[in-house]
């Protein structure tokens, strides 16, 4: 038995050897006839039938998958005709890293590395490295690590190399994965050594470049390039060189000026960033015909014209970038949004930072406030509000330091963000809530200049600009000078009259700042009293009564006035002359009664006090009624104002005038301002008409607004009036005694508004009594609808219409009444 079994495992090991001899010569003669095939293929692929011969492979490589030079030949050559995918990556499957050719090593990480698979080129460059102890596998790890964004553990990787061991090729690529490491010094180190071991190697003398480019060395890297024959025929390595050259002297200016104008150094503060603007454009024609270099340099060319504020230079470069605003960068939108806003194309400007809120980092104030201000612009307020509540969430509360014993701080954003919040108030009108929110905050800050500017702004937005530039006082002698005080010490300059300070103050700025919307909307406005202007208010009237006699003894059934007046451009800082034309005119029972009159006046005014003088001349009638009129009032502080006036041709009633009288009027008025929200006022006038009468008047007023919203103010009047007359027998409504009191309901909408153009609806009702000596009292109504036109920054328009009825000698007049105006500048 076992001699058989002896037998039978005689004869199976005789199979097997047999059948194992004749798979291996089955195998030798297949490579046999692959090898010759892959020879061809080879040959044909150098001879241009790129396409053909690489299938060829691949399909040699489906049969042989194991065969390691067919691989090592095809990754060479289809990585050298640019043909590698990501669907061939399969083949490398079959890789035996210590039987793979040399050859194609460095080509299978080259491959992979175009395709962006570093994580698996790393893999590679690591199983080679294990059978080649060469230090260049070591340098590949680290690129493809760098590259990977794997910046620790490239850093580490490379850390214990010697690049004096190092071959210049790989110096050269140990060069450049140091530079986009961040370590310029270690990648300048890194390019000398490889040009001074192969000085003619290209690659090793682009890296030099580039290295001394990092190291901010632009002069010796442009030399470089200009005195090296082969660098010298790459014009994109010597434009990308001057275009980092720009790129690091715009970070340098900016910095400048930020520091420098914290310094309050004026125009000084610019001239490193206006310097490299105009380089910028010089060598503009200068650009390669190449559009990745020309959007490089666009790029950071819209950068720098934005932070030197040249909002429309910068629309003016989008188009020469060849791509849509949302494939640019960030920091590009950013620039393009912020010039959107600037000039005023709010609607574009919202669409780019909303945008950029989408970006990874971007969630900073500068954007969050750009966007909200291009709301503002918009008149969406509530979006507006509700950015302000995303805001708070987003934006970080304090700012932390990595060293012991400091405590954390406020983040900047965090504070712009608690001034914006106040500012949010004063743009919704509600001027008393921003004015206790900046109270507060200087209460508990009183050294944080932002804050008290902030305040001294809403003080001069509530009329009070003599308080504002009270607490601006507190900075006085305090250097530097922060810009926001400048800027509010300008516009308060202009609101308490002082002309010269405001020219001087607004002269500094242009320099300083040129490009703040403050600055520039006072310097379009101390230029507009270098130009003459013109305004002129109508009054039309039909009157009916059941009493024609009432009619006779008032203003007859239809009346009309009209005045109009043209202003010369103001000389010697605070004198204007002009040109006044006035006419009364009103129809009764025996006919018109005319009282046209013009003349000529000067104007003084400065320091919140002025002064008009007129002298006019009546045109028609037999009467030669030369008159003077002379006009003083000042403003004692923010609160009260006193008005004192004279008039030799004071205007009498028509039917005064028809009969050759004449009159003499004096007016005391006294004017109470609490702020934008609440005034009052009181005026007495003497009239004394030739004819024997004596007229006495007092007026007075009191003014509450009682509701406000970004669109609609509504305000309530309490008005009262008395009178008193001398008993004379005169033509005209001459009551011993009168007095009424009236309550009006005001409310203005501000229905449509874009910058300096708006359109406002004006609403008045009114309600009251009427009482004379000798008639019981009867109710006043009165109702008017106008609409406010502001055409443009310095022409408005306005025209509306009212119903009214108003009790005399207890005989109700009714009047429909329309009115017209208009005023400007030429």
């Amino acid at each position: 038995m076992n001699k058989i079994n002896s037998k039978l495992n005689v004869l199976t090991l005789s199979c097997g050897t047999l059948l194992f001899s004749t798979f291996l010569h089955a195998e030798i003669l297949y490579r046999d006839t692959v090898d010759p095939q892959r020879e061809e293929t080879v040959s044909l692929i150098k001879q241009g039938q790129v396409d053909a011969g690489l299938q060829k492979l691949r399909q040699l490589l489906i049969l042989q998958p194991n065969n390691q030079k067919l691989i090592a030949d095809f990754v060479v050559m289809s990585y050298e005709s640019q043909k590698f995918t990501d669907q061939d990556i399969k083949y490398l499957s079959g890789i035996q890293s210590n039987q793979f050719p040399e050859y194609a090593k460095v080509n299978v990480l080259k491959a992979l590395r175009d395709l962006r698979k570093f994580e698996l080129a790393e893999q590679w460059a690591k199983k080679f490295a294990q059978t080649d102890q060469n230090q260049m596998w070591v340098v590949w790890i680290g690129v493809l690590q760098a590259e990977a964004g794997k910046t620790v553990q490239a850093k580490k990787t490379l850390a214990p190399l010697d690049i004096n061991y190092i071959d210049p090729d790989y110096l050269a690529q140990l060069a450049y994965a140091y530079r986009i490491l961040n370590m310029p010094v270690e990648a300048l180190n890194a390019a000398s050594l490889a040009v001074e071991k192969n000085p003619d190697s290209s690659s090793a003398q682009e890296q030099y470049a580039l290295a001394l480019m990092v190291n901010a060395d632009y002069a010796k890297a442009e030399k470089y390039i200009q005195n090296n024959q082969i660098l010298t025929q790459q014009p994109q390595l010597r434009t990308n060189a001057k275009i980092s050259e720009f790129t690091q002297r715009i970070q340098n200016a900016v910095q400048y000026y930020k520091a420098a104008t914290y310094r309050d150094r004026g125009n000084i503060a610019y001239k490193q960033l206006n310097q490299v603007i105009e380089d910028m454009a010089k060598y503009e024609p200068e650009l390669p015909n190449d559009p990745n270099i020309k959007r490089q340099f666009y790029y950071e060319y819209i950068y720098a014209l934005n932070e030197r504020n040249l909002s429309r230079e910068v629309l003016a470069q989008i188009p020469k970038i060849g791509l849509p605003i949302e494939q640019m960068p960030p920091y590009v939108r950013q620039s393009i949004a912020d010039a959107y806003l600037k000039n005023r194309q709010s609607k574009l400007a919202e669409a780019q930072y909303k945008s950029l809120l989408k970006e990874k980092n971007y969630q900073t104030y500068e954007v969050y406030s750009g966007l909200y201000y291009a709301l503002i612009e918009q008149e969406k307020y509530k979006q507006a509000n509700n950015l302000l509540l995303e805001m708070d969430k987003m934006l970080p509360t304090y700012r932390y330091s990595n060293a012991k014993g400091v405590d954390r701080v406020t983040h900047d954003d965090r504070m712009e963000y608690i001034n914006l919040v106040g500012l949010n108030y004063v743009y919704r009108h509600e001027y008393a809530k921003a004015e206790q929110y900046f109270e507060k905050l200087v209460a508990k800050a009183p050294n944080n200049v932002v804050y008290q500017s902030n305040l001294a702004l809403v003080q001069r937005w509530r009329e009070q600009p003599q308080r504002s530039e009270w607490t601006l006082a507190q900075w006085d002698g305090v250097e530097p000078v922060d810009s926001s005080i400048r800027i509010n010490h300008l516009e308060n300059m202009q609101a308490l009259g002082d002309i010269s300070e405001w020219r001087k103050q607004n002269a500094y700025l242009m320099e300083a700042i040129p490009g703040d919307s403050g600055v520039i909307k006072s310097k379009k406005e101390l230029n507009d009293r270098n130009h003459a202007s013109i305004q002129h208010q109508s009054t039309f009237s039909k009157n009916d009564s059941d009493n024609t006699a009432v009619l006779n003894r008032l203003k007859g059934s239809r009346e009309q006035e009209n005045l109009t007046r043209i202003n010369t451009p103001w000389f010697f800082e605070t004198f204007r002359a002009y040109a006044n034309h006035s006419n009364r005119w009103a129809n009764y029972d025996d006919g018109k009664i005319n009282d046209q009159r013009v003349g000529v006046g000067l104007e003084w005014g400065s320091h919140r006090k002025a002064v008009n003088i007129l002298l006019s001349q009546s045109v028609e009638g037999q009467n030669d009624r030369f008159g003077v009129e002379v006009d003083w009032s000042q403003w004692l502080n923010d609160h009260w104002q006193y008005v004192l006036g004279f008039n030799s041709q004071a205007d009498i009633p028509l039917q005064a005038i028809k009969k050759g009288s004449e009159g003499q009027s004096y007016t005391f008025g006294l004017n109470w301002n609490h702020n934008e929200s609440r005034e009052a006022g009181t005026t007495y006038q003497l009239t004394d008409i030739d004819d024997g009468n004596t007229r006495q008047e007092v007026t007075a007023y009191f003014k509450q607004r009682i509701f406000a919203a970004p669109h609609n103010i509504t305000s309530l009047i309490l008005g009262g009036y008395y009178s008193q007359n001398d008993d004379v027998l005169v033509d005209y409504f001459n009551p011993k005694e009168s007095y009424s009191a009236e309550l009006t309901l005001q409310h203005d909408w501000i229905t449509w508004r874009r910058h300096d153009r708006n359109f406002t609806q004006h609403f008045e009702a009114a309600i009251g009594t009427f009482g004379q000596k000798g008639f019981s009292s009867k109710p006043i109504y009165n109702a008017f609808y106008q609409h406010d036109w502001q055409l443009s920054r310095t022409w408005n328009l306005n025209y509306g219409i009212g119903w009214g009825t108003h009790p005399y000698d207890g005989v109700d007049e009714k009047r429909t009444y329309a009115v017209v105006g208009f005023k400007g500048n030429f």
